[in-house]
């Protein structure tokens, strides 16, 4: 025998009563051990934790209670932090559709193509070939469904855009189909299994919620994801249903605009509550990754109260309220109570959520994986946040200064709401540490820029370039287009309701 080679044991066989009874025993030891692994695998994927991910349209940090905000009422977003860790510098863009592909593809804006709105009518969208957390979870067994608002590419473009990127299942809003605008709030217009149906008397809120409640109900005895983008509270602001505990506390002197708005926030929070009842009413609290967050800042037709200040929403800028955002996380047992100061953005989301949750991630997405900051363990932080946006503008941040690639530079402190809320432009000369340390950041960033041509995204050349450009891409003719636009005839739907 070669040295170290294992010997074989082998038992020799035996005759009779007892070598039949061991035979015997040694078959039901076979079936208990073949049993127990069965059982072993089955607890395994069972055990698979469910994901849950809650995205307000157009709500800033500052528009949250447990951010300090005392105009509104958000006991059940509140209670939420309460069980979990709260991010205090969590950061979006400034508006919906890069902060939607940014959050769904891990990408920053540049790589994902998506740097403004995309406008209704125009056949620009998310590419289908650049995976999303939605694939990576469908991927590996999990029953995957999204309800509420899309606003990556218009349906009569694709029709299959939500399955195209993972999504088993779909119910959205039809915001734009053939030239004409759906409403999204009362008697809304939903698209599903590429059907449109309008739902006369019912508020379009309820039947997205309804719709991730169910999704849940009906999976809960296998891993899902669930994406629940919202259409709330985006204007055109409104009064939604009169309920109970829809109220704010603003005084009398606000303006009109801001107590309908502190209205929307509270409808929000009730069904942030009706996610959080039906997850402890199935029994599945413990054993899912419940996310908050919201796309980008608050509107600037809005004013919000944190105490003695106000605070105007940014949307639509770069200042402190246009993209910073709530973002809270709940996970029993796995997932410590607390506050976060560290840095994290929508783009870290996708490969954080494959750390938690221990799916393998072969993307190259340029977001971190900051698992740790939610478990309160060791790990590489961000230093910096980066984005590019509308009309060719790219800044970096840390967490006191921001500069623009033009040269502009702001400090902007983040150890209180007084301060964050109250940058100034000053002079890199006067900071010259921290000016050279964020000009070779945007260095770094710069050469995502003008390099990365990875995802074959369409380089933003300006929106009518961009759209042209989509255009072409997507195979749609004028000829089509014109003929579509003569009609304008709003498609006959079977009404229905639920």
């Amino acid at each position: 025998m070669k040295k170290g080679a294992l010997k074989k044991f082998v038992v020799p066989p035996l005759g009779g009563f007892v070598g039949t009874a061991l035979r015997a025993n040694r078959l039901k030891a076979g079936l208990h051990t073949f049993a127990c692994i069965m059982l072993t695998m089955s607890c395994a994927v069972a055990a698979k934790p469910n994901v849950v991910i809650i995205m307000v349209d157009d709500l800033g940090a500052e528009g949250v209670g447990c951010y300090g905000n005392t105009g509104y009422s958000t006991p059940n977003i509140d209670r939420l932090a309460s069980q979990g860790a709260r991010f205090n510098n969590a950061y979006g863009t400034p508006s919906c559709s890069p902060s939607r592909a940014m959050i769904l593809s891990g990408l920053y804006t540049n790589r994902s193509g998506i740097l403004e709105r995309l406008g209704s009518g125009t056949p620009n969208c998310l590419p289908g070939h650049i995976p999303t957390f939605a694939d990576l979870f469908q991927k590996n067994g999990y029953r995957t469904g999204i309800a509420g608002k899309w606003h990556l590419g218009d349906f009569d473009f694709y029709p299959d855009h939500p399955t195209s990127h993972g999504f088993d299942d779909y119910f959205m809003w039809l915001k734009n189909y053939d030239f004409v605008t759906h409403e999204r709030y009362y008697d809304p217009v939903v698209w599903q299994d590429q059907k449109i149906t309008t739902y006369d008397g019912k508020y379009g809120p309820d039947l997205y919620c309804e719709f991730i409640c169910n999704f849940i109900e009906e999976n809960k005895e296998r891993p899902f994801l669930a994406y629940y983008p919202m259409a709330l509270v985006h204007k055109e602001f409104h009064q939604p249903p009169k309920l109970e505990g829809i109220k704010h506390f603003l005084p009398e002197s606000a303006a009109s605009v801001d107590k309908t708005f502190g209205l929307m926030v509270a409808y929000t929070d009730l069904l942030v509550g009706r996610i959080m009842d039906k997850l402890d009413e199935l029994g599945l609290t413990e054993n899912t990754l419940l996310i908050f967050t919201a796309d980008n800042g608050t509107p600037n037709a809005i004013t919000c109260r944190l105490g003695d200040q106000k605070v105007k929403g940014g949307k639509l800028s770069l200042i402190e309220s246009g993209y910073r955002v709530p973002y809270i996380a709940r996970w029993p047992g796995k997932i410590p109570v607390g506050v976060c100061d560290a840095f994290f953005t929508h783009a870290d989301l996708f490969p954080s959520l494959a750390g938690l949750t221990g799916l393998p991630m072969d993307y190259d997405v340029s977001g971190m994986d900051l698992s740790h900051n939610f478990l309160n363990t060791a790990g590489k932080d961000r230093d910096f946040i980066y984005l590019g946006w509308e009309g060719g503008l790219y800044m970096v941040r840390d967490k006191r200064f921001r500069l623009h690639e033009d040269g502009r530079f702001y400090d902007i402190p983040v150890t209180s709401n007084e301060a964050r809320y109250s940058e100034k432009k000053v002079s890199p000369a006067d900071f010259p540490e921290a000016s050279q340390r964020l000009q070779t950041a945007m260095a770094e960033y710069m050469k995502i820029k003008q390099t990365d041509t990875s995802y074959s995204i369409i380089p933003f050349k300006g929106y009518k370039k961009y759209k042209k450009e989509a255009a072409a891409k997507a195979g749609t003719t004028s000829r089509k287009k014109t003929k579509m636009r003569d009609k304008k005839k709003k498609t006959v739907n079977k009404k229905e309701s639920i």
